[in-house]
C-alpha cells in the first residue's frame, strides 16, 4: 500500500549527493523558514527540465522569503551531474541517487521505464515544503505523472500568502 506524508508529521531523514560535489542532508539545514525539496523524475524528462529550470531561475525570491530549495532524483551521478550541466542548475542543489528505498519512505509514486530514454524505475515529482531543525512537514504535493505541477510562481504566492496570514500547515487530520 502507497502512503504519502502528512503535514505536521515528521519527515523522514534525506541525505543525497550534490551534482558538482558534496552533500546535502536535510539535518544540515538551518533554522530558515521552510525547506522546499522538489523531487523530480529525472534528466531524462522534458517536463521536469523546464519545472527545474523555472525553480532555479526563482531562487533568490525563495531565498528572500527564507525557503532554501534542493532539488532530487534518483538519477545516477553521470545523469545528476548532466541535468546540472545540461540545464545550466549552478548555484543550484541537485542532489542524486535518491534510492528506491528512500522514494518509497518519502511517499514517492514509482515508475518502470516505457522506452530506452528512461532509467529503469525513477520516481514521480513531489515538492514537499519542512520546517528546519523539527523537519515538521508543512506541505506535500504529491504527482504521478510529469504534467500536473505546481509552477514556482504559485508556490511563492502561497508562501506570501502563509507568511502574511501565519498560516498553519492543513491536511494532517487522518
Amino acid at each position: 500500500m502507497h502512503q504519502t506524508l502528512r503535514p505536521t508529521a515528521v519527515a523522514p531523514e534525506l541525505d543525497v549527493a550534490l551534482a558538482g560535489g558534496g552533500r546535502w542532508s536535510l539535518a544540515d539545514e538551518g533554522e530558515g523558514s521552510l525547506v522546499m525539496i522538489d523531487f523530480y523524475r529525472g534528466l531524462h524528462c522534458p517536463r521536469c527540465k523546464l519545472h527545474i529550470i523555472d525553480v532555479k531561475n526563482k531562487l533568490a525570491r525563495f531565498s528572500d522569503r527564507g525557503v532554501s530549495v534542493i532539488a532530487v532524483s534518483m538519477d545516477s551521478r553521470e545523469r545528476g551531474e548532466a541535468a546540472r550541466e545540461q540545464w545550466v542548475l549552478e548555484g543550484m542543489n541537485v542532489g542524486y541517487g535518491l534510492t528506491e528505498d528512500q522514494a518509497r519512505t518519502w511517499g514517492l509514486y514509482l515508475t518502470d521505464a516505457i522506452n530506452e530514454r528512461e532509467p529503469r524505475r525513477f520516481s514521480e515529482p513531489a515538492i514537499i515544503m519542512v520546517r528546519p531543525g523539527s523537519r515538521e512537514i508543512y506541505s506535500a504535493i504529491y504527482g504521478t505523472n510529469p504534467f500536473n505541477r505546481v509552477h514556482a510562481s504559485d508556490i511563492l504566492e502561497g508562501l506570501d500568502a502563509m507568511n502574511a496570514r501565519n498560516y498553519p500547515p492543513r491536511g494532517g487530520a487522518l
